[in-house]
């Protein structure tokens, strides 16, 4: 202070905090940028996921789709049969008894999208493509719900045929064994057979049709979202 330089190292302190200052913003910068970089890849490798989640649920729901379609065929070409002239109660039972009782379960690829949820980064993903996402798993989960409910209808009617048949390879299994034949006397319960079938068949066709109709929906939504998957990937 008694040379006078009280001016000239105050402005050389003011200098070194504004060194300091701008070498910690720079830090800041990069350290954000790094942790940016983080996210963009983390967010790409989700994007990733949730393309071959959604990808393998085309697939899967195309394949129900053909699966149900065929038997909605069959089931109409017995139906069918009522049309012609000449239809016994055996032919008739012959028909219906050979159409397939088991439907395949539903099942959807959701395991991105559970991660995302779980481990709270689902706010990576962009909100629109988050709501079409979460729009996406309720119609999931209510297809599969309402197939479960229909379903379980068809299983109660199905339970009555045990008393009524054994099992639907006991007739097979009869035909070389005449005494065994004569002693269960099947044919004696056609008629309950073939209205036992009847309702299992209904109730199966009614919930094929309704599932069939929320597949080819969910189908179109898979379609729009890896759109905007892929415009963000871009």
């Amino acid at each position: 202070m008694e040379a006078g330089k009280t001016g000239k190292y105050l402005k050389y302190a003011i200098g070194e905090i504004i060194l300091v200052v701008i070498g910690i913003l720079i830090a800041l910068q990069i350290n954000n940028w790094n942790e940016n970089q983080k996210s963009v890849t983390k967010t790409q490798d989700y994007y990733v996921q949730l393309l071959d989640d959604l990808n393998n649920d085309i697939v899967s729901a195309e394949n129900t789709i053909k699966e149900f379609s065929n038997h909605q065929k069959q089931y109409n070409d017995y139906t069918s049969s009522y049309d012609r002239e000449g239809l016994t109660p055996i032919k008739a039972y012959e028909q219906i008894s050979k159409l397939t009782l088991i439907s395949t379960p539903l099942a959807f690829n959701t395991n991105t999208i559970e991660s995302l949820q779980n481990s709270g980064e689902v706010g990576l993903i962009p909100s629109h493509i988050r709501n079409k996402l979460m729009n996406l798993r309720r119609l999931q989960n209510l297809t599969i719900k309402r197939f479960e409910d229909t379903s379980k209808g068809q299983q109660d009617i199905t339970q009555k045929l045990s008393p009524l048949l054994g099992s639907t390879t006991l007739p097979k299994r009869l035909v070389n064994q005449p005494e065994m034949k004569e002693f269960l006397k099947i044919e004696d319960n056609l008629k309950e057979l073939i209205l036992v079938y009847e309702g299992i068949h209904r109730w199966k066709c009614v919930s094929q049709l309704e599932t069939i109709d929320r597949l080819e929906d969910m189908q179109k939504e898979i379609h729009t979202i890896i759109e905007l998957i892929n415009l963000e990937l871009k």
